[in-house]
């Protein structure tokens, strides 16, 4: 199938096509107008290269069970599944259009944000991927590109679940694949161990933090373990505090079992409890 064309209709006239967004290694992502509610959504499907794989079918059952799956996520830093349909043989996910930027872009080109607003940030997004947990999936590809922005008090979104996959029954998700990016992810995801699981995200999360406060990019695991250890963010900023200093570390340990196993577990070494149930307030308030 070829790239969708900006006013083609989809869904017996639903929607319409307005704009490519973009894609990656496995999915692609529409702007797309609900013509019934006149609203813009995203629509996300296999892009091109995963459609004449031999293996599409199984790909493509993969992609319609996670997003059913993340259909029960209902979170506020979660991107919200409207609907899945079908288009001729492709299944397609309508979601959320978020209002915004990206982590990325925001960093790229405002620079390290201040401890607070960090804080706020990475607790909204750890109460999500606790969610995600929960429905015993995990996201694998946690980096500033897949969390926006939005301009409505610059709440952070969880986005771009296409590489997310179920664990098994004790918990440890499965997989023969590796993906995200190589600053962001884990050394179990980087040598394709076939063990997965929260403590994945943990790693993730904590790098996607190290970024935010320092605005630099952490080595990639695989180099950690042959050569060079993580330099501390504290020493690329010296207005990190300790505590926070000491927790990205632990969120980075190279081993999985090293790290904290639980999301909720990282966030307590990070964010002091009765400082928790506050730190969402923050974010309005600090620049």
């Amino acid at each position: 199938m070829k790239r969708w064309q900006d006013g083609q209709q989809l869904h017996d006239g639903k929607y319409i096509i307005e704009e490519y967004l973009g894609g990656g290694g496995f999915g692609e992502t529409y702007r797309a107008q609900n013509r019934q509610e006149g609203k813009s959504v995203a629509i996300k499907t296999l892009n091109t290269f995963q459609q004449f794989q031999p293996d599409f079918a199984k790909t493509q059952g993969k992609f319609v069970n996670e997003a059913l799956s993340l259909a029960k996520c209902r979170h506020p830093h979660i991107v919200e599944v409207y609907e899945m349909f079908q288009e001729g043989d492709l299944w397609c996910m309508a979601m959320e259009l978020i209002d915004g930027i990206d982590l990325y872009t925001q960093i790229k080109e405002n620079g390290r944000l201040s401890e607070p607003k960090a804080l706020s940030m990475i607790q909204q997004l750890g109460d999500a991927l606790t969610c995600v947990h929960k429905q015993n999936l995990t996201h694998r590809d946690v980096k500033p590109e897949n969390i926006m922005l939005r301009k409505r008090g610059m709440e952070a979104v969880l986005i771009d679940f296409g590489l997310a996959r179920q664990a098994n029954s004790s918990g440890k998700l499965m997989t023969n694949s590796v993906t995200g990016t190589a600053f962001f992810a884990p050394i179990e995801l980087a040598e394709k161990r076939p063990q997965l699981g929260a403590y994945t995200d943990v790693y993730s999360l904590a790098a996607t933090l190290y970024n935010m406060l320092t605005g630099q990019k952490p080595i990639p695991s695989p180099g950690r373990k042959i050569i060079d250890p993580l330099i501390a963010p504290k020493l690329y900023n010296d207005r990190i505090s300790d505590r926070v200093n000491a927790a990205i570390m632990k969120g980075m340990e190279l081993e999985p079992q090293n790290r904290p196993q639980s999301v909720q577990e990282w966030l307590d070494l990070l964010i002091p409890k009765p400082v928790a149930a506050e730190t969402t307030r923050v974010i309005s308030a600090v620049g």
